[in-house]
């Protein structure tokens, strides 16, 4: 999609944690609750660094023993960065059955990335040189840091990937913290605010009622609609 978030839909997501995102986004019932963000196994490295929010780019890595890879999917992998308009993701699915085996990007890469607009990097995969890049403050999600680089190869670039069951397209609105991602959807995004007000009104009410003197386990059910229907 060519939608680019303004910079106070921006601002509004990075004030907003990843669980509440979701919580709001079921309110809108756009979508299954089974989908829509990526799986618990993609780990957010950096959560001091807080919210990540930017568009995906979506590039399928590999690696395989043998010669050094061809470099037109790396450089065209740059390219495409450079031409995305606001903060984007870059999305690394792995494609080599081995991801605890190479590190699909490190401090250079990263630099490179951040300068061409890139505020973080996800993937199924591994990726390293943790210290350098925390410095830089920029958002790593990842299932393993990876010491070497090994033969890594871009395969694809732009086209939808899976990424710990959640299909990821060019373009989609990510939101990521220490949480995990959520994938914000583009005709719910007016609509978040409200429901993200929803979202915590309703949820301080229950706690202070669970906190207070009057809870009782029958008095939450009544209060939750439970048995009314």
């Amino acid at each position: 999609m060519n939608r680019v978030p303004t910079d106070e839909e921006l601002g509004f997501l990075r004030g907003v944690d990843s669980p509440t995102v979701a919580n709001a986004i079921e309110r809108l019932s756009l979508r299954d609750r089974t989908h829509g963000f990526i799986g618990g196994r993609v780990r957010c490295t950096f959560p001091d660094l807080g919210v990540m929010a930017g568009r995906a780019l979506t590039v399928r890595v590999s690696d395989a023993p043998g010669p050094p890879p061809q470099r037109e999917q790396w450089w065209r992998m740059w390219e495409e960065l450079e031409g995305m308009q606001g903060p984007t993701v870059l999305v690394f699915a792995d494609a080599s059955g081995a991801p605890h085996r190479v590190a699909y990007a490190g401090e250079v890469m990263v630099r490179l990335a951040r300068r061409l607009g890139a505020v973080g990097m996800v993937t199924d995969g591994a990726l390293r040189d943790l210290d350098e890049v925390h410095a830089l403050g920029f958002h790593y999600f990842m299932r393993y840091p990876v010491v070497s680089h090994a033969n890594f190869e871009v395969v694809s670039v732009g086209e939808p990937v899976v990424v710990d069951g959640q299909q990821i397209r060019t373009g989609d609105l990510l939101h990521g913290d220490a949480n995990g991602i959520v994938v914000v959807p583009w005709e719910g995004l007016g609509g978040l605010p409200e429901q993200v007000e929803a979202v915590r009104s309703t949820e301080a009410a229950e706690m202070a009622f669970i906190e207070s003197e009057e809870f009782t386990l029958d008095r939450l059910k009544e209060r939750r609609g439970y048995g009314t229907r």
